[in-house]
């Protein structure tokens, strides 16, 4: 079973994203209301980098992208085990052909099972192959780190889908290292709650530390999402992953991607972000919500 996250070497030496340099490559979407934005040009938009407006180039996205699926699968997830399943399978059912897709697991530790392959028919069936699950822990701020720092090494579009409940147990990261990493990490993460549906049944009957322990997991899911430019959802039916997952795959299809040049180096300071997008039709300017990362800290 491979332990690294490895793709051809030349797609791994492409793409103009070098974090060493000062070149950036910003990826996001345009939306308005429920609707995804597609179309717009350079003059669209404006972007600011710690308050200052910055030049930038609007190009194509880098393609193909290389999609991570991390899941959770441990013995603590067996009460939601069905929903992690047909998120996997929705997913993969929605992905388009040409991609690269790999798949890792986590309990107590994080397992790669299928390294980037376009075969994306190998994601459902190594997933489909896991045994029962033998650890009970959910080291899910450890999993999301270990995964950054693999994709760390790869250049181009990089996009990690977290699938499981946003518990965290016996992590040896705490919540602030994950934050600090998922901010100087150039991949766009959307988070798939599992669970929803069973919380809500359990509800009542919940103490209060467990409710507040669901909380802080929501909030991490959504942590993730918004310091990347992704987005999370919590599903309350298992029917509903297939839509969620569509709905994943079609931003992904209507991701635009900026470049531009950063006036700050490897200062170790978080830089924010804010980019605006619009239309101006006879004189009147019309605004758009922009799903992009709040900024970057370089190391």
């Amino acid at each position: 079973m491979p332990r690294t996250l490895t793709v051809t070497a030349g797609l791994a030496l492409a793409g103009l994203f070098a974090w060493g340099q000062s070149t950036v490559s910003l990826y996001f979407t345009v939306e308005d209301g429920d609707k995804l934005i597609g179309g717009l040009q350079s003059e669209n938009f404006r972007l600011y980098e710690d308050g200052q407006p910055v030049s930038f180039r609007l190009v194509e996205p880098e393609s193909p992208a290389l999609v991570t699926l991390l899941a959770e699968y441990s013995q603590s997830s067996l009460y939601y085990l069905s929903d992690i399943g047909t998120a996997l399978d929705a997913f993969v059912d929605a992905a388009p052909e040409g991609h690269w897709y790999s798949l890792a697991t986590f309990s107590q530790e994080l397992q790669i099972h299928v390294d980037f392959t376009r075969q994306k028919g190998e994601i459902r069936a190594a997933f489909g192959a896991l045994g029962q699950p033998f650890w009970g822990e959910v080291n899910t701020y450890d999993a999301v780190v270990d995964v950054l720092d693999k994709l760390e090494w790869l250049s181009g579009r990089k996009v990690l889908i977290l699938i499981g409940s946003g518990l965290n147990t016996l992590s040896r990261h705490t919540l602030t290292e994950v934050q600090r990493k998922v901010e100087g990490a150039d991949v766009v993460i959307f988070g798939i709650g599992a669970g929803s549906l069973l919380r809500g049944q359990y509800d009542a009957y919940l103490s209060d530390s467990a409710r507040m322990e669901l909380r802080q997991a929501e909030a991490f899911m959504n942590m993730l999402a918004r310091k990347t430019g992704g987005q999370s959802f919590f599903p309350r039916f298992e029917t509903a992953y297939r839509d969620v997952m569509r709905t994943v795959v079609l931003m992904l299809e209507q991701q635009y991607r900026i470049v531009y040049e950063s006036r700050f180096g490897r200062d170790g300071k978080f830089h924010r972000i804010r980019l605006e997008a619009f239309q101006t039709t006879e004189g009147k300017r019309r605004n758009f919500s922009v799903r992009v990362r709040e900024g970057w800290r370089r190391q």
